[in-house]
């Protein structure tokens, strides 16, 4: 398995969930990835949520995405950066519904893209249940 297996599972099943820390409790929310063609992979959130404050206090997550069925999932532990990237952003607000309350504009400042800069990966099928250990991890 290869850092493009990643790639090809996240833009295969976008929906994931990110578990943050808020204090010394585990936060766990969905999310929806967002690749673009940098080999990196993306969020969006805004200011006013509580998960952004949880990531400026402290950018290390866990994701956890799904196949459908959940024959497989994708887990990574990484950290997550902000990024300042008005055409990246303009995209994403010209090309989904949802980040309409932005009013359309890159340079709002509660629209936030986020980054994971940096982690580790390893899928988990049914099969490797009892053989955690044993399951390669892929580093990026």
């Amino acid at each position: 398995m290869s850092y493009q297996d990643v790639l090809a599972f996240v833009r295969e099943n976008p929906a994931c969930f990110i578990a943050t820390m808020d204090g010394d409790q585990p936060r766990v929310r969905g999310f929806l990835a967002v690749l673009f063609n940098d080999g990196n992979i993306y969020f969006t959130t805004g200011t006013m949520k509580r998960v952004y404050d949880q990531l400026v206090q402290n950018p290390k997550v866990e994701l956890c995405f799904a196949s459908q069925g959940f024959q497989k999932t994708l887990r990574i532990s990484g950290t997550i950066e902000i990024i300042d990237d008005r055409e990246k952003k303009q995209q994403l607000l010209n090309e989904r519904d949802y980040l309409k309350h932005f009013g359309g504009k890159a340079d709002d400042p509660r629209f936030i893209l986020l980054r994971l800069s940096h982690g580790k990966a390893h899928f988990w099928t049914i099969q490797q249940n009892m053989r955690e250990n044993e399951i390669p991890v892929i580093e990026f």
